[in-house]
C-alpha cells in the first residue's frame, strides 16, 4: 500500500509540474509556493485540531515528545531547502536538468547519509544503483530538453548546486519521515507543521523582489493546481514515506522528471522519440530498483532509527494482555 500511494503521488506531482512548465517565472513560482504551502499548513492544522477533539491522546514520554519536536523542526528546514532550492534553481537551470538533478541525487544522498551515519548503508550494489539512476536521469534530461547539459556560466553552476542541495534535502526528508513514522506520529500532524518555514521564506523572497508582474494563471487555476499537485500528493507521500525505507522512496521519486515530460507532451510540448525511450528506461529502472531495494531492506535487520512495522494482530494482542505499551504504535490512519 505505501508504494501504491507513492506512485499515485508521483503521477499527480508530474502532472502538475507538466501543466505548470513554461507558465511560471521565478516570481510566479514563489507566489505559487506561498499559496500552496500556506494552504497545505492551514488544511492539515485544521484536520489535526478537529481530530484532536475526538481522539484521546496517547501517552508519550517527555524524551519522545522532545525528539518529535526536534524532528519537526528539521522537517521545516529540509522542506524549505528542497522546495525553494528547486524553484530557485529553475531560474538559472533548464527545468528538465533541475528536476533530474533533484530526483537523481536523491537515492545517492540516502546511501551517503546511511553510510556516514553507519545506519543501513547501501553497500556496493546500493551505490551502483544510485549512480546509475543519476546518470540515466541526466541522460533523460538531455533528451527531454536538448542542450540542457551544455549550458555553462556562473548562474548555471549556482542553479545546479541549488538543485543538488534540494536533492539532499528531499533525501533527508525521507530519512526524518521514516523516524517520525517509527515514533507513531500521525502524518496529518507532520503536514500541519513541516511547511511553515517554506511559505515564510518564499513570501520574504517575494517581497524582496517587489511582487513582480501578474501571472498568466488565474487565482482559481493556481489554487486547483496547488490542491492537485501539492496538497493531495504530498499528503499521500507523507503517509508512505513514514512506512517505506528512505532509499525505496527516493528511487521511486526518480521517475518524476520523466513522467513530467509525458505530462508536458500531453499539454502541448513536442514529442521526441529519444526522450520517450529514455523516460521508459528510467521508469523501468525505477520500478526494478525499488523492488530490489525493498527486498534487500525487508531481509535486513532494522537499524537503530527504525522500528519494524508491527503486525496488527500482535498489536491487538499486546493491548489486550498488558496495561501499557512499551513504545508508541503507529495509529492505523498513519
Amino acid at each position: 500500500m505505501p508504494i501504491a500511494l507513492i506512485l499515485v503521488s508521483v503521477f499527480l506531482q508530474a502532472g502538475a509540474e507538466g501543466f505548470l512548465s513554461g507558465r511560471l517565472d521565478v516570481t510566479a513560482s514563489l507566489r505559487f509556493s506561498v499559496l500552496a504551502f500556506l494552504v497545505t499548513a492551514l488544511i492539515f492544522t485544521a484536520i489535526t485540531w478537529l481530530r484532536g477533539r475526538t481522539r484521546s491522546k496517547r501517552q508519550a514520554t517527555e524524551a519522545s515528545r522532545g525528539e518529535v519536536r526536534r524532528l519537526l523542526w528539521e522537517m521545516n528546514a529540509a522542506s524549505a531547502l528542497t522546495f525553494l532550492g528547486f524553484y530557485l534553481a529553475m531560474a538559472w537551470v533548464p527545468a528538465a536538468l533541475a528536476a533530474s538533478l533533484v530526483a537523481g541525487v536523491g537515492p545517492l544522498a540516502v546511501v551517503l547519509i546511511g553510510t556516514v551515519r553507519a545506519r543501513n548503508p547501501g553497500g556496493p550494489a546500493g551505490w551502483a544503483r544510485a549512480v546509475l539512476l543519476l546518470a540515466v536521469s541526466l541522460a533523460t534530461a538531455a533528451c527531454v530538453q536538448p542542450g540542457s547539459l551544455r549550458e555553462v556560466g556562473y548562474l548555471v553552476h549556482v542553479g545546479g548546486a541549488l538543485a543538488v542541495l534540494a536533492g539532499f534535502g528531499a533525501a533527508y526528508l525521507a530519512v526524518v519521515s521514516r523516524r517520525l513514522g517509527a515514533l507513531g506520529v500521525d502524518p496529518t500532524r507532520v503536514m500541519a507543521h513541516r511547511f511553515h518555514l517554506t511559505y515564510v521564506l518564499a513570501g520574504a523572497v517575494l517581497l524582496l523582489r517587489g511582487g513582480g508582474a501578474a501571472s498568466e494563471l488565474s487565482l482559481g487555476v493556481t489554487a486547483l493546481t496547488a490542491l492537485v499537485g501539492v496538497v493531495v500528493p504530498l499528503y499521500l507521500l507523507q503517509i508512505s514515506i513514514q512506512r517505506c525505507p528512505p532509499i525505496v522512496t527516493m528511487v521511486l521519486l526518480t521517475a518524476v522528471p520523466g513522467l513530467t515530460y509525458v505530462a508536458q507532451v500531453a499539454f502541448g510540448d513536442p514529442f521526441r522519440l529519444a526522450a520517450a525511450v529514455m523516460v521508459a528506461l528510467l521508469v523501468i529502472l525505477t520500478v526494478g530498483f525499488a523492488v530490489l531495494e525493498g527486498r534487500t531492506r525487508r531481509g535486513a535487520p532494522p537499524g537503530p532509527d527504525v522500528q519494524p512495522d508491527p503486525d496488527i494482530r500482535s498489536v491487538l494482542t499486546a493491548r489486550a494482555d498488558t496495561p501499557s505499551v512499551s513504545r508508541p504504535v503507529p495509529h492505523p490512519s498513519s
